[in-house]
């Protein structure tokens, strides 16, 4: 094997490597995306949630720790979440001056299947539920 030959074989095994790698860090991206129940649950909270009794107007989940499927039928789901919630705008972390709102919490979800086969919440439980 000559010189010439050796070199495009390191270029060929480079760039395998290299669609493997791509390969890999799809799957890893996809593995820590959010199911469509999370993220319907996710901005549903965050757009009518309010936390400790109506002292945080603006929460959303900063980590969702656990969702349980309580009742599914072809129709809809229900859901228990537990997260952990911080507010937007009541954040004491960088040392501002303020109340901070943060904490753990539980909810139920009820969400029901759309015309796209996607899902939509249509009750929560808590404070801004509905």
């Amino acid at each position: 094997m000559n010189r010439s030959s050796l070199s495009a074989l390191k270029k060929q095994c480079l760039v395998g490597a290299g669609l493997l790698a791509l390969a890999a860090c799809g799957s890893i991206a996809d593995a820590v995306r959010p199911s469509p129940v999370e993220t319907a649950v996710m901005r549903h909270y965050e757009a009518h949630a309010s936390e400790q009794y109506g002292q945080c107007l603006n929460p959303y989940m900063d980590a969702l720790t656990n969702l349980e499927v309580v009742e599914e039928t072809a129709d809809r789901m229900v859901v228990n979440a537990r997260y952990f919630y911080r507010d937007r705008f009541m954040d004491d972390r960088d040392g501002a001056l303020g109340r901070e709102c943060s904490g753990r919490g539980e909810r139920r979800f009820t969400l029901a299947r759309n015309e796209d086969d996607g899902l939509d919440v249509v009750e929560m439980s808590g404070p801004g539920g509905g």
